[in-house]
């Protein structure tokens, strides 16, 4: 199915109208409003444009979407943000944090999980954080130790250029509608041979596990399977090197890091097997096919100034 910005009209799968006021049609890398429907979640399209090939959830989305952590730290699930991340966390350190010192910018730094570890492993580095939800600053300073964690968008701030060595920006790209303006800030602020590093879900992989979970559980039954209402944007390869060259990247390279050693929810060991299974063969795979066949849950990449 064709959709439009003049004759858009969402159907669910009992082809029940919903309204079309919250809903965005244009594409967030090229503009096209043009684009064929590739998954219905909860009746919100999630669509594929026709000119550049990005894929997007029609939902609006406020652009400094605030709620994403809630307000209430008892349901903050410190077993899945520290420990199933740690692994993760160390391994990307032993790559990037070659140094003895330097400066590190987290970009969405959540609970502050991520700056707290590398403060502990290579204390040499300056750790700074931006995150958008005051509950999870007010975590990150009061429970994790930091002091130079920041509650507003980066961009707003008054970072000079060349400040950092690395930016990273972990599960933070596809919550963002129109990342562009933000990118380019952190262009600016990176330092000449700088690393932008970027973690989000691999979409092509992503999809086909939700079209099997749809499957199974009955093709008109509502239920999470894309996150359509906060991960706005779903990146391939193609697309996601396409938004770094708007931004002034030019320089990329793709990696395939250790998962997430936990099932969201789940405290059952068998999860943290099947993950580092599926991990070792894909990585296999990857090197194998001289790292053109990303099979990966995740794309980890990053972009040089």
């Amino acid at each position: 199915m064709i959709w439009n910005s003049s004759d858009f009209e969402v159907l669910t799968g009992t082809q029940e109208k919903v309204s079309t006021k919250h809903f965005n049609t244009s594409c967030y890398l090229c503009g096209n409003k043009e684009c064929s429907n590739v998954f219905i979640e909860n009746g919100i399209p999630i669509v594929k444009c026709k000119n550049c090939g990005h894929v997007f959830s029609t939902y609006k989305q406020d652009e400094h979407y605030q709620g994403y952590w809630g307000d209430d730290e008892k349901i903050y699930d410190i077993e899945w943000w520290d420990k199933a991340h740690k692994d993760l966390y160390k391994q990307f350190i032993q790559i990037f944090l070659t140094e003895k010192s330097g400066r590190i910018l987290d970009v969405g730094c959540g609970l502050g999980f991520f700056l707290k570890l590398v403060r502990q492993i290579k204390p040499g580095w300056e750790t700074i954080g931006y995150e958008l939800s005051p509950p999870a600053v007010n975590f990150a300073k009061t429970k994790n130790g930091l002091d130079n964690i920041f509650n507003q968008p980066v961009e707003k701030s008054r970072i000079k250029n060349n400040s950092f060595d690395i930016i990273t920006l972990w599960d933070v790209i596809e919550h963002i509608p129109v990342p562009q303006p933000k990118l380019k800030f952190l262009h600016s602020i990176l330092k000449p041979g700088g690393i932008l590093f970027l973690q989000t879900p691999n979409f092509p992989i992503q999809l086909k596990k939700a079209k099997l979970k749809k499957f199974f559980r009955g093709m008109n039954t509502d239920g999470h399977y894309l996150e359509a209402k906060d991960h706005i944007n779903d990146y391939t390869q193609k697309t996601i090197v396409s938004l770094g060259n708007q931004c002034g990247f030019d320089k990329y390279q793709f990696f395939i890091l250790k998962p997430i050693l936990s099932l969201s929810g789940s405290r059952a060991q068998i999860g943290r097997y099947l993950k580092l299974l599926y991990y070792y063969v894909t990585k296999t795979l990857w090197l194998l096919s001289f790292k053109t066949v990303n099979l990966n849950n995740t794309l980890f990449v990053t972009f040089r100034k």
